[in-house]
């Protein structure tokens, strides 16, 4: 009984503090330009409340309700975006290179570390929200095709630098134009990696720790998730913009555009696969049924 008191008390509490965090997020970024980072915040932070507002009379309100908090959800991600890039910068490993020659590292936007912290904050809950299955729904077993959906969309990045490291040339201009040497192979390690991941989600290991992969699933969603959106953002930005007023966009001479649409539209659509893929792994092995020790009684 208490047990389930306190998960009642938790799903009533929880879409209270996502609407929190919404508008604190909507808060920070008041002072900011108008543009999209502006009003995305505020676009979420009224689409979360229209998700916790309480409509008994019409059945239909709880899919609105779902589908409320997953835009939210993906609008609250869009305004993460670039977090992981503050850390780079508190770190000192993230800077520019002046006309000199020197290296001037780049500075710390605290104010919008803040925001961005805030936005993850209340992504993590509307993510609880959106992901909590409804009470009394008949249980079906989750798909399984959803890690190999993201292995493959975390092929692109490894595959094409491992072709420039041996000196191909697919999207380049010269050799040597995505790297010297053995340069492509290390940018490509974080995705290796994460297409090892995407396999490891796919059936119910026995012999490596449920919260170990949960923990980097969910991370690594998280992570990309906060870069995927915002570059593809850049991307279709600087292609949509005329060239004289074109924002910083990505610009690497030598490399042709259809190689930044296929990395950065991969990113995106591996971070949707592999939160599913997460998620599933998640509800198959928590079924799995507990194992009680026999015991022997005497008679």
């Amino acid at each position: 009984m208490e047990q389930q008191s306190s998960a009642s008390t938790g799903s009533r509490v929880e879409p209270w503090i996502a609407l929190v965090l919404c508008a604190a997020v909507a808060v920070g970024r008041a002072d900011t330009p108008a543009t999209a980072a502006t009003w995305l915040p505020l676009a979420a932070a009224a689409i979360a409340a229209a998700g916790i507002v309480p409509l008994d009379g019409w059945p239909q309100w709880l899919r609105i309700q779902r589908a409320s908090r997953w835009i939210a959800l993906l609008l609250m991600v869009w305004a993460a975006s670039g977090l992981p890039f503050d850390l780079l910068r508190m770190t000192g490993t993230v800077g520019r290179r002046t006309a000199s020659g020197a290296i001037v590292i780049a500075t710390v936007d605290w104010p919008g570390f803040a925001t961005r912290a805030l936005a993850l904050a209340a992504a993590i809950v509307l993510a609880h929200l959106a992901l909590a299955r409804p009470a009394g729904r008949a249980s079906t077993r989750p798909a399984t095709w959803y890690g190999y959906a993201a292995f493959v969309l975390a092929l692109p990045y490894p595959v094409l630098r491992a072709v420039w490291a041996i000196g191909g040339t697919p999207g380049l201009s010269r050799p040597g134009a995505g790297g010297e040497g053995y340069a492509p192979l290390v940018l490509a390690i974080p995705w290796v990696a994460a297409a090892i991941l995407s396999l490891l989600l796919v059936p119910t290991w026995h012999w490596m720790p449920r919260r170990l992969l949960l923990l980097a699933g969910w991370t690594a969603t998280a992570i990309v998730g906060m870069i995927g959106p915002a570059a593809v953002w850049a991307l279709v930005s600087a292609l949509a913009a005329p060239a004289a007023l074109a924002p910083p966009g990505p610009k690497t001479p030598g490399m042709a555009t259809w190689v930044f649409a296929l990395f950065y539209g991969s990113w995106f659509l591996w971070a949707i696969a592999a939160g599913a893929a997460t998620r599933s792994y998640q509800l198959r092995t928590s079924r799995s049924p507990a194992v009680v020790p026999h015991v022997h009684v005497r008679a």
